[in-house]
Formats: structure tokens, C-alpha cells, sequence
């Protein structure tokens, strides 16, 4: 059963208390979660840990074409578990972008439609797969 329940609040709130190390967790378990709804599409994420490397490597630039290519697949998902997902690639990458002027709340505003997203997916992917939606806490 894929997690159905990704709060933007608690993300923060765990993220700032554990100085970033939720903050890597979460993205690890997400990008498992994207891979797994997504699966077949050939566009397979790597390890986040991964992400975080050539993130580094690349001086952030790896990190922003990978929202783009994560906020993608779930667009595309969308459409083949009949779920409603508007926000493209780009939608979400101009509001981090923007956000970035916007003293960080257009970035904050893209994160909560991506895990809005992601959780709506993975409520599709638990009723088709796993006969109804994840019901633990």
C-alpha cells in the first residue's frame, strides 16, 4: 500500500526539527512511491540519494529538472488512473521558480500540489491494486 496521507505541515515541521534528515526520508519514500504508480512509463527515477549527489555535482540544477521530470509522471499518471491532475512539469517548476521571489511561498505552493497530487495518485493506485484506499495512521 502506497501512503495516501503526505502532509506539506508535518513535512516542514519534521524537517525543520530533524535539521533536513525527514526532509531526505521523505523525498526517498516518494520517489519509491512515484516509481511505483508510474511504473512502465520508462521514465524511472534513480535512488534520491542519487538525486541528491548530481544535485550537488550540478549546483542545484539536477534537483530543479527532476521536480520537472517527477511532477510529469504524475501528470501523465493522472490520465491513466483517471485522476485529475493539472499541474504539468512546467507548472510546477514556474512556481518554484517563482517562489523563489516570492519570499518561498510559490515553492511551498508547489510542493503541497505535488504531494496533492502524488496523494490523490496513490489512493488511485491502492483502490485498483489493493482493493480500496490505505485506512492506517
Amino acid at each position: 500500500m502506497l501512503n495516501e496521507n503526505r502532509s506539506l505541515l508535518k513535512y516542514l515541521i519534521l524537517s525543520l526539527i530533524t535539521c533536513g534528515i525527514y526532509s531526505i526520508y521523505f523525498m526517498f519514500l516518494m520517489t519509491d512511491d512515484i516509481n511505483t504508480i508510474c511504473e512502465g512509463d520508462g521514465e524511472d527515477s534513480p535512488n534520491y540519494i542519487i538525486v541528491l549527489l548530481l544535485s550537488f555535482v550540478t549546483c542545484g540544477i539536477y534537483h530543479w529538472f527532476w521536480i520537472y521530470k517527477q511532477a510529469n509522471r504524475l501528470y501523465y499518471a493522472g490520465e491513466e488512473y483517471g485522476v485529475s491532475v493539472n499541474e504539468t512539469g512546467t507548472t510546477i517548476l514556474l512556481w518554484m521558480l517563482l517562489g523563489s521571489l516570492l519570499c518561498g511561498l510559490g515553492s511551498l505552493y508547489a510542493w503541497y500540489l505535488m504531494f496533492d497530487n502524488l496523494n490523490r495518485l496513490a489512493r488511485a493506485y491502492n483502490e485498483r491494486y489493493h482493493m480500496g484506499p490505505d485506512i492506517s495512521y
